[in-house]
């Protein structure tokens, strides 16, 4: 089944309408801050990327919001299954709650979410992504893991899938040493963090695996799941709007190194077959943003499979915009009150 709600109400479709605080941001944005760094002889590159996500996070979600514990780990990898290039996988849990006891004798019975960051699979990072972490494990009542995997273009495709892949199978064990009972597991990402999930649903080791009878929902925000850029929205918003045409093609340019079939990589070409049998999606869309037609496409296609989808709209904000609160504070709340409403729905029925 699908359901698709629609937030507020759309603008023109050929000059978006957008909350006041993301036109006045994307207005300095683009007459001040890019021709400058534009001037200087700059070229876009791991450094620059990295420090833009990281600055705008930090600059525009400044409310404190502090879990009662977090916790680092490791999942190490089983090189039986990672074949080459293993990596142990750094991890940080965010809990929503104190263990039942605090030597942890008895397991702390919550549910899971396993997070992936979004950043273009290039950029971002637990650091980055903390206060949005801390509000997803607060909102959702879920103990929140939050792999660190490594990026482009130092490390290309498939070393980001394949560190996905480690935590999501070590996932059990991790859970043992930490004495949690998983009462639930999600698997949820933003953008790249979003891509990271579909195609790990879709993974043979995961498939063939027990923890994939153990998933019980996806939340996939402003998903990107076609590499090769071939829906109108990526030309419809190339330019303009934070996330651009050319930053989402040097992001592909750094994460696939060696020729690899971009299509097949991407989810939403997925047959019916390899998307069948999936946890309940919610899909979360902004409306103005070059990735918004591949998400609706593939909202679209899971519930051709079969897949309890859910899909939601945000109109009047961009892509990113968990990024950018203190522009848009009520639809982020939202946001993560919808993911609650429908993890509740989906978990703890």
């Amino acid at each position: 089944m699908s359901d698709d709600i629609n937030q507020e109400t759309a603008g023109d479709t050929n000059q978006p309408e957008l909350l006041p605080a993301v036109a006045q941001y994307l207005n300095v944005l683009n007459q001040m801050v890019l021709p400058a760094f534009i001037k200087t002889g700059s070229i876009p590159n791991a450094i620059n990327a990295r420090d833009g996500l990281a600055n705008l996070t930090r600059t525009l979600v400044t409310e404190a919001v502090d879990v009662p514990l977090m916790i680092d780990d490791i999942v190490e990898a089983d090189t039986e299954v990672t074949n080459t290039g293993a990596y142990d996988v750094p991890v940080r849990l965010f809990y929503p709650n104190l263990p039942t006891n605090t030597d942890q004798a008895k397991p702390t019975k919550l549910p899971v979410m396993l997070y992936f960051h979004g950043g273009g699979g290039t950029a971002g990072s637990v650091s980055v992504y903390h206060q949005i972490l801390c509000r997803l494990a607060k909102h959702t009542g879920h103990i929140v893991v939050a792999p660190e995997y490594r990026l482009a273009p130092e490390n290309p495709y498939p070393c980001g899938q394949n560190d996905a892949c480690t935590v999501l199978l070590g996932l059990n064990k991790l859970l043992a040493r930490r004495q949690i009972d998983a009462i639930g597991i999600v698997v949820a990402g933003d953008s790249h963090g979003s891509a990271l999930v579909t195609n790990l649903l879709r993974d043979p080791r995961v498939r063939t695996s027990d923890i994939m009878d153990k998933i019980s929902a996806q939340v996939l925000i402003y998903p990107s799941v076609d590499f090769t850029m071939s829906y109108p929205s990526i030309e419809k918003y190339a330019s303009g709007y934070l996330l651009s045409r050319d930053r989402i093609s040097w992001y592909g340019e750094q994460y696939f190194q060696y020729g690899e079939d971009k299509r097949a990589k991407s989810a939403l070409f997925a047959s019916l077959d390899e998307l069948k049998n999936q946890p309940p999606a919610l899909i979360i869309n902004a409306a103005v943003d070059p990735l918004y037609d591949e998400g609706v496409a593939y909202a679209k296609k899971l519930n051709e499979a079969g897949v309890d989808t859910q899909h939601i709209t945000y109109d009047k904000v961009i892509h990113a915009y968990l990024n950018m609160e203190n522009l848009n504070p009520d639809i982020c709340l939202q946001t993560y009150q919808a993911i609650n409403e429908f993890l509740d729905s989906k978990i703890l029925q």
